[in-house]
């Protein structure tokens, strides 16, 4: 079975680093140098690629996209078939719950069979509020946890996936006793 976790988040936020932690073969990597002022000097303008295999023939795919609006048509490629989503928020950068919620809705149709998880990221340097965003979130239906994570450490990249994993076969689960 071959699943797509997709990284999502604005510029800055760590999913190209975050998916050279995960990723079990060579990445492939879109960064290049920014035309503009973004903050740093690379930003990713493709779609990076990872893959973590869990099985003899299972695996996740690891799709990262570019952070910032101009490339949404990427976005549109890398929607289809998602199994899960990885949110990724610079904390101290936090763009509004309002602006989550959008980027959230372009990659989540029904977050009651996609699972969201969010990273903060960034967090030794600023902390986040995040009781704004846990409201707008709970408005929508959406149930996503949150946690502080350091996306250039493999074992915070992993809590994250791991708590993909748990929330989708809990999906999964559900699904089942429903159908029963």
């Amino acid at each position: 079975m071959y699943r797509k976790l997709v990284v999502i988040g604005d510029v800055g936020a760590g999913k190209s680093t975050m998916i050279r932690t995960l990723s079990e073969i060579e990445t492939v990597d879109t960064d290049v140098a920014s035309s503009k002022n973004i903050g740093k000097p690379l930003t990713t303008v493709g779609i990076d690629y990872g893959r973590i295999s869990l099985g003899e023939d299972d695996a996740i795919g690891l799709y990262g996209v570019p952070g910032q609006k101009r490339y949404s048509f990427i976005w549109d490629m890398v929607k289809e078939d998602i199994w899960g989503c990885v949110l990724l928020l610079k904390s101290g950068q936090m763009p509004s719950p309002e602006k989550i919620l959008e980027l959230v809705n372009i990659f989540i149709d029904d977050p009651n069979k996609t699972p969201l998880v969010i990273g903060l990221t960034h967090t030794d340097i600023q902390d986040a509020n995040i009781g704004g965003l846990h409201a707008a979130l709970k408005a929508k239906g959406i149930n996503a946890p949150i946690y502080s994570v350091d996306a250039r450490k493999k074992q915070s990249s992993i809590l994250l996936l791991h708590t993909v994993l748990s929330m989708q076969n809990a999906f999964e689960y559900s699904q089942k006793q429903t159908l029963s």
